[in-house]
């Protein structure tokens, strides 16, 4: 298996967040929230949205921070897409809205609706749509989310992600993606209303205004089949890109993944082999998790205090659900 050959970088990135930061210690008092869940997330303060810091707010202006940081004029952004979770409105595309927003007038839109692996083939598509089509050259890729309290004890924050890709850039070059699905386990979580599988209806069961509620979760499931494995599906990604872009494991000086779990990154290195690359876990205490986009602040902030130089190769992992997801990029 061969990466096909691409040269699509990351011209430009910008980041919105909002001004108000909360200690995650004042949380887990208010929220009554287990001691334990707190010092194994590792995360010290998240960001909380003001009323005015809706998906589509924070997503004009890391737009525009973006723009700005490539270079880039509106006319010429030839396709935007928008990987987002919790929209504005439910059925309303905010990618359309961002077009007009900004005065893309040339772009088309696109919409990924999911978790957090929806960054990621937002990103595996805007390049697949640059090196397929002749008229597309530059794609503005575009994470919005307002996480702030939903789901405690998970300590979820708030804020866009904004990044710029274009034909022929030689910055942050991608060189391959590759995805292990664990297709075959999809009830390990699911919701059992809605879809045209079980339409609502007056007599549906519902608890709460949320969906997180109704989530039914087979824990058996999950731990027969998923848990065992979680950290070796790294290391089946980490194989596959090598071979794809005939690069060794030797070669990567820095990795960036989601804001999780204290030793998240640490595990997730022992398992592909090299336990003492960096990997900006430093930045993530006072980041939280905001989505799929969580290692653009890491990459952005890696490169900035001069961290990653030029040349430098870099792994970028996702999970989202039961999907493992990896990005092999050349600074």
């Amino acid at each position: 298996m061969k990466s096909r050959n691409q040269n699509v970088g990351i011209a430009g990135m910008g980041f919105y967040f909002p001004k108000e930061i909360v200690s995650t210690r004042k949380i887990v008092d208010e929220e009554e929230i287990e001691e334990k869940a707190y010092i194994v997330s590792g995360i010290d303060y998240i960001y909380k949205p003001s009323d005015d810091d809706t998906p589509s707010y924070m997503a004009y202006n890391s737009s525009i921070e973006a723009m700005k940081d490539a270079g880039i004029a509106p006319e010429n952004i030839d396709m935007i897409i928008i990987a987002v979770f919790k929209n504005d409105y439910w059925h309303w595309q905010m990618s359309a809205w961002l077009k007009d927003k900004i005065g893309a007038e040339n772009a088309v839109t696109l919409e990924v609706k999911g978790g957090c692996a929806a960054h990621f083939y937002a990103i595996e598509t805007a390049v697949d749509q640059i090196c397929g089509s002749e008229d597309i050259n530059t794609v503005l890729v575009v994470s919005s989310e307002r996480m702030y309290g939903y789901g405690w004890p998970t300590f979820l924050s708030s804020g866009s992600q904004a990044v710029i890709l274009k034909r022929n850039c030689e910055k942050l070059r991608y060189l391959g993606f590759y995805t292990s699905n664990m297709i075959r386990y999809h009830e390990n979580a699911y919701i059992k209303a809605g879809g045209t599988a079980n339409p609502f209806s007056k007599d549906t069961e519902w608890n709460g205004e949320g969906f997180i509620e109704n989530i039914v979760v087979n824990k058996d499931l999950y731990f027969e089949h998923i848990k065992p494995h979680f950290f070796d599906r790294f290391r089946e990604v980490t194989e596959n890109l090598t071979k794809m872009t005939d690069r060794k494991l030797s070669d990567v000086k820095y990795m960036v993944t989601l804001t999780q779990q204290k030793d998240f990154e640490k595990r997730i290195l022992n398992s592909i082999g090299i336990p003492d690359v960096p990997c900006g876990r430093e930045y993530k205490n006072n980041l939280g998790h905001f989505s799929g986009a969580d290692s653009y602040i890491i990459l952005d902030k890696a490169i900035k205090d001069g961290k990653i130089k030029k040349g430098d190769l870099i792994l970028s992992f996702t999970i989202g659900g039961i999907a493992w997801c990896g990005t092999m990029i050349e600074y």
